[in-house]
């Protein structure tokens, strides 16, 4: 018995507030909860007001619900039963990481070339590329949809809702 003491006859209470938690979600989900429960509190403090005239604690109230019920639906949607849990490991096995890194490159290109180059320019350029990550689609199709896009786009917001979008090197054009 020297050095060896049977299972459990000397195990100890683990130190801390004794919640255990079944998985990294449900812990999360807990203090999500707890952030969106302190959003909801805050934004009451202004005037929230309602859908016709919302006042300054409207956004914050409905963001801060939103993340209550999404925060819920996390927890409790970890109580299946014998359904195999996903580690963290296998949320990273058979990711393209080369796709990730061209991606994000490819949106601090967009950002630095946004002012000099324009919406129209850079947005179309941007699109293309980005449709070219996903790669099934025709080089046709890839163009018809980065126009569509960006044409959408520039309608409703230039022309619509009246926002200075950055013209760029079409200053004088259009």
């Amino acid at each position: 018995m020297k050095g060896t003491p049977q299972m459990g006859v000397f195990q100890q209470p683990a130190a801390g507030i004794g919640i255990r938690m079944r998985n990294t979600d449900q812990s999360s989900s807990l203090f999500w909860l707890v952030v969106a429960i302190g959003i909801v509190l805050l934004s009451l403090t202004y005037r929230v007001g309602n859908f016709h005239e919302p006042g300054p604690g409207f956004i914050t109230f409905f963001a801060g619900a939103i993340l209550i019920v999404l925060s819920l639906a996390l927890f409790f949607s970890n109580f299946g039963g014998a359904a195999e849990r996903s580690s963290l490991r296998s949320l990273w096995t058979g990711l393209e990481t080369g796709k990730i890194l061209y991606v994000l490159l490819l949106l601090v290109a967009y950002t630095l070339l946004l002012k000099p180059v324009g919406f129209l320019i850079s947005t179309f350029l941007l699109l293309v590329l980005m449709f070219r990550v996903k790669g099934s689609y025709r080089l046709k199709t890839v163009f018809l949809m980065s126009l569509l896009v960006t044409a959408g786009s520039y309608l409703v917001f230039e022309i619509w809702l009246k926002a200075q979008l950055p013209k760029g090197i079409l200053e004088g054009i259009i």
